[in-house]
């Protein structure tokens, strides 16, 4: 979700006028025990414009990383003087261009700092996303990935991010068909048990919508039902367990693809047509998942139009296509299909007028390779 909260706009001033900002803080729920767990921050410009202007016109004077850094540096503030301190949490928000530029150091007598990441960020900017993802987790920092319940495609893209938390949004989810929300919730579920992190749900403003968040596996929730953002209260409740934050997440870096995979598995040799065959039996069971599946690749110099073909067609069936340019990766070939439950990593090199060529579905080796390419796209690949 937008965790800015929206105040009543009449201004249309610039940054330079805006940047006078305070924070609101919504009290996050153990579900189990009723105890706060800890507090997201959501900016409010003091002049009574909303958050929303805020970041447009910031966007639009070229200034985000300045108001980025002013809103959280604005909680971080608040927080303190308020002695929110461990074992706590503490979300905040980023734009993920603004962390390209600046990864925030943790602060002296901090609680346990979670940076949210949205599913777009990752599809407008996945070099960038990454990057700032592995710097912010080298610095200490969690993450937690936020919106899911809004585009399915979050569901293929949540193994690449590692999340330390995984928000549920109800009132997102509540616009949904039950078959997609089923999906949703069970993407999440197998998740969250995968890497041990831990679910949220946010948007709790009902007793059907608490009843709804337990019955999805959340153990955290937030919402107006259980409380509204305001000032951190004075004293503070008695802290609930801590956040317990998952771990690093992967390194979008290292051994190529190939490397990786035929380390263990013997590739088989053929034609160019039989490697081409290999291939699209890999994506073809990738754009069954449709909205919720992922197809990246990294097609071979000089020996790609099939390939190529086979990706046009595929961009109106799969939820999120990124191809690299040709032959990218030292020659070799590289498809990497991903969604719930299925991933499988395609793999070739040429060898004379031969390919070398294997296939993994081996689940954390087949994230691996998709981060690594993910980290190569550029801004805004092509996508359904």
């Amino acid at each position: 979700m937008n965790a800015c909260v929206s105040s009543p706009s009449g201004s249309r001033a610039g940054v330079a006028d805006e940047l006078d900002v305070q924070a609101a803080f919504q009290p996050i729920f153990d579900l189990r025990d009723g105890a706060v767990i800890g507090y997201e921050a959501l900016a409010r410009p003091r002049d009574g414009t909303s958050p929303e202007e805020l970041f447009a016109n910031a966007r639009r004077e070229g200034r985000l990383a300045e108001v980025d850094r002013a809103c959280r540096q604005a909680a971080l503030r608040e927080a303190a003087a308020a002695g929110l301190g461990a074992p706590f949490a503490l979300f905040l928000n980023a734009d993920a261009g603004a962390l390209e530029r600046e990864v925030p150091e943790l602060p002296p007598n901090h609680a346990t700092l979670v940076m949210e990441i949205t599913e777009s960020a990752l599809t407008e900017r996945p070099d960038a996303v990454l990057r700032s993802l592995t710097a912010l987790r080298t610095h200490g920092w969690g993450v937690s990935l936020d919106d899911i319940g809004a585009d399915s495609r979050s569901l293929a893209l949540m193994p690449l991010l590692y999340p330390d938390v995984i928000k549920l949004d109800l009132r997102l989810l509540a616009e949904r068909d039950p078959v997609d929300i089923a999906r949703v919730v069970t993407a999440v579920g197998f998740e969250a048990e995968r890497r041990h992190a831990t679910v949220l749900a946010e948007g709790i403003d009902s007793d059907a919508q608490l009843a709804t968040a337990r019955a999805a596996g959340a153990t955290l929730g937030q919402g107006f039902l259980l409380g509204k953002p305001g000032p951190l209260p004075n004293p503070l409740p008695e802290p609930g367990r801590p956040l317990r934050l998952a771990g690093t997440g992967g390194a979008p870096d290292g051994p190529l693809p190939y490397q990786r995979v035929t380390n263990w598995r013997r590739p088989t040799r053929g034609a160019p047509e039989l490697a081409e065959r290999a291939a699209a039996l890999l994506s073809g069971q990738g754009a069954a998942l449709g909205e919720t599946g992922m197809l990246l690749a990294a097609p071979p110099a000089n020996n790609g139009l099939a390939a190529r073909v086979r990706y046009t067609a595929l961009s109106g069936e799969i939820g999120f296509l990124g191809v690299l340019s040709d032959g990218v990766l030292e020659g070799t070939w590289t498809e990497v299909a991903l969604g719930p439950g299925y991933g499988a990593c395609f793999v070739a090199k040429r060898d004379g007028d031969d390919w070398l060529f294997a296939t993994s579905y081996d689940r954390e080796l087949v994230v691996e390779c998709a981060l690594l390419l993910m980290a190569r796209l550029p801004g805004d690949p092509a996508r359904s």
